[in-house]
């Protein structure tokens, strides 16, 4: 399921991965209008989404792969849907971008969830990995028409190079909020820190929220 909160629209694909073409629907709702869910037409594509959606100017873009029914591969995309028009259109990601020994560039490995997620860089569609050993890449959509991307590897710091993360999201500043892993498993303590890595200064601040209940702080957990 990819929603987009702002716009009040939801997306939904049902697929069956075991049948040639896959089986899909993409279906919409209007938040407070329509009282029931309505079938959007997406023919041309059948994919499968793979990313929280991620909304810019309008338009909503989520992590897919889609399957030719001449060949038993797959190939990742992103997909783009027009908020006012509903219509979808996709972003080849490019083969040199595909992890080694690995056909689908949204998962490490079968049935293990994405490792990536999209976000607004500088208004340009980007793809964050998650950080793992003190670094992580970026991948920026420069050009959609001439499929033309860039790669940056970032560097955390040291003190932090034994962590794993997920990037929940990106602001205005520049900044992506990394969650640690561990904080997604377990609570154990009555705070937890937040880090917030600047990709333009290449820097990284940390914010620690505490004197919450544990309760809360496990509600909070499940809400990130």
């Amino acid at each position: 399921m990819v929603y987009n909160t702002d716009r009040g629209l939801i997306c939904v694909g049902v697929h069956a991965v075991d049948t040639l073409p896959w089986r899909l629907e993409h279906k919409v709702i209007v938040l407070g209008g329509e009282e029931a869910w309505r079938e959007t037409s997406c023919i041309a594509f059948p994919h499968i989404g793979y990313t929280q959606g991620m909304c810019m100017n309008g338009t909503l873009y989520y992590g897919a792969a889609w399957k030719d029914t001449h060949s038993p591969d797959s190939n990742s995309i992103i997909v783009s849907f027009d908020v006012r028009l509903e219509t979808f259109n996709i972003i080849n990601v490019p083969s040199k971008l595909l992890p080694v020994d690995y056909e689908n560039m949204w998962v490490v490995k079968t049935l293990i969830p994405t490792d990536k997620t999209l976000i607004n860089y500088k208004g340009k569609v980007s793809v964050v990995e998650h950080p793992r050993e003190g670094a992580f890449r970026m991948w920026v959509v420069e050009d959609v028409e001439k499929e033309e991307w860039s790669m940056n590897t970032f560097h955390l710091h040291e003190s932090v190079v034994g962590l794993d993360f997920k990037v929940m999201n990106t602001f205005y500043t520049g900044e992506i909020c990394l969650v640690p892993k561990v904080l997604l498993t377990s609570i154990v303590d009555d705070h937890f820190c937040l880090f917030y890595y600047n990709l333009e200064r290449k820097s990284m601040r940390s914010v620690t929220i505490e004197g919450l209940p544990i309760p809360e702080l496990k509600r909070l957990r499940n809400d990130l």
